[in-house]
């Protein structure tokens, strides 16, 4: 028998999670799932259960390091896009390094960021996904 924390997330919990990660109230997810709220707190406890994580950061963060979710299931590429101009130049090429030290990773072409910051624009140079704003 396989041990419940290494058993894969069901699809219902994928979606959970996915909607705890952006940061949705056990209410809020389950507006947008059409479930109870009561529902939401018995998935999140079995996500965590099966993740071996104590709380739903802990089992976010654990399904997306297993693999069991994918951040495009929490963001949009444009929502992504702007967390990722949001963070400071020195940030983001740490990452960026990081990323390119990970055997998975396969790099992307170069971008160009535009946002705006209070009324003055500011560009960043990183790579991966195209975006201006």
């Amino acid at each position: 028998m396989v041990s419940s924390r290494t058993s894969a997330l069901t699809r219902r919990e994928k979606d959970v999670l996915a909607l705890a990660g952006r940061g949705l109230t056990n209410q809020e997810i389950a507006d947008e799932l059409f479930i109870s709220a009561r529902t939401v707190k018995c998935t999140l406890h079995r996500a965590c259960v099966r993740l071996g994580a104590h709380n739903r950061t802990q089992a976010v963060i654990q399904a997306i390091r297993r693999g069991d979710l994918h951040i495009l299931e929490m963001f949009s590429p444009d929502d992504l896009a702007e967390l990722l101009a949001s963070l400071p130049t020195e940030l983001m090429n740490s990452v960026y390094h990081r990323a390119q030290q990970n055997s998975r990773y396969t790099p992307a072409p170069s971008f160009i960021v535009t946002y705006d910051r209070g009324g003055s624009d500011k560009t960043q140079i990183a790579r991966g996904v195209e975006c201006v704003y």
